[in-house]
């Protein structure tokens, strides 16, 4: 399950969680990570930060912190996403209909445009007659 949940958080950030960096976008990551790894797993702190390179005290105080990872939409997101849907496969259906669902939303926003342009070009023929 703890590599279910890096792979889940490094595949949708294109990240790798594991890397020894303190940026903003690998820390925060991080806490959602450790969040996720403590509600779903029975790993100790030690083992849970272990799996990203981390020290028992990071875990504790990144998890203090953890209000400010999801105050960011995409983080709070992948929190949510997880903690609804922790088996893979249904995660992956989810996530797959978010993705088709954006998909449809551009079509339509382009065939919409291409009607509006198609009426005024109607009105415009039928003006010069």
């Amino acid at each position: 399950m703890i590599k279910d949940i890096i792979n889940f958080i490094n595949t949708d950030l294109e990240i790798d969680i594991t890397k020894k960096t303190k940026t903003n976008e690998y820390v925060f990551a991080r806490t959602v990570y450790y969040k996720l790894a403590k509600e779903h797993t029975k790993l100790s702190l030690q083992e849970i930060g272990a799996a990203v390179n981390k020290d028992h005290c990071s875990v504790i105080h990144n998890l203090k912190n953890f209000k400010d990872a999801i105050s960011r939409p995409r983080l709070k997101r992948i929190y949510e996403t997880f903690k609804e849907y922790p088996i893979k496969s249904e995660r992956l259906e989810y996530t797959q209909a978010i993705q088709l669902n954006e998909q449809l939303r551009t079509e339509l926003i382009n065939v919409k445009q291409q009607y509006n342009e198609l009426l005024k070009s109607t009105k415009n023929a039928d003006i010069t007659k």
